[in-house]
């Protein structure tokens, strides 16, 4: 069990669907628990998506269960079940106000993949979002776009400065979920590119061998 974190430390999160969860998400966090005086991440799966084509594959329990897994076997990750405790889908602004509320005067830290940045000024109540939490960008060595204070624009100076000092350098693993579930889907190995407990977790659930990607 790790020491209590120090409750003026920036709280650094990574949420998703973890559908599933794989060795890019890894290095998101383990970038994060780089930056500055972070001393955890914080893995908050979703459980009900509140916009999206296609429901995951993985029932909600089983990409809990993937992040549950992967937090206990490695120091400085650890998983909040926050979007499971309540009811209807899962809003990121509805998080990070409970996260706030929680650690009133800790620095939100809310990581994103480069995919998510031409969004990102559209999320559910995104001004007010964005004044509670700083998202803090990863880019995988394929992903060309860069925030851009035009993705923002409703941030005064101070708060564009804040965001643009806390972004992540450029990771190495070139994956994603889609490709992952695509392996699955196909037979192909994906020791490679999923964490052990992990790899365990998806091989006993079996819910991606006959699912489309």
């Amino acid at each position: 069990m790790s020491a209590r974190p120090d409750q003026h430390a920036p709280l650094a999160m990574l949420g998703g669907v973890f559908d599933p969860l794989h060795r890019g998400h890894v290095e998101i966090a383990r970038a994060a628990l780089q930056l500055p005086a972070v001393e955890e991440v914080v893995w908050i799966p979703c459980r009900i998506l509140p916009h999206q084509k296609h429901d995951p594959i993985a029932p909600p329990e089983a990409r809990l269960e993937m992040v549950r897994k992967l937090c206990s076997s490695i120091d400085g990750f650890v998983h909040d079940e926050i979007e499971f405790d309540r009811q209807g889908p899962s809003w990121t602004i509805d998080t990070i106000r409970s996260m706030s509320a929680a650690h009133p005067g800790r620095p939100l830290l809310w990581l994103i993949g480069a995919d998510n940045i031409a969004h990102i000024g559209s999320w559910k109540d995104a001004e007010e979002l964005w004044q509670l939490a700083i998202p803090v960008v990863a880019h995988r060595p394929d992903s060309t776009p860069l925030m851009e204070r035009s993705h923002l624009p409703y941030l005064d100076d101070e708060r564009w400065e804040q965001v643009i000092s806390w972004q992540l350098p450029r990771i190495s693993e070139n994956i994603s979920s889609t490709r992952i579930k695509a392996m699955l889907a196909a037979g192909e190995p994906i020791d490679e590119w999923v964490p052990g407990p992990v790899l365990e977790a998806i091989q006993a659930g079996g819910w991606y061998c006959s699912g489309s990607p």
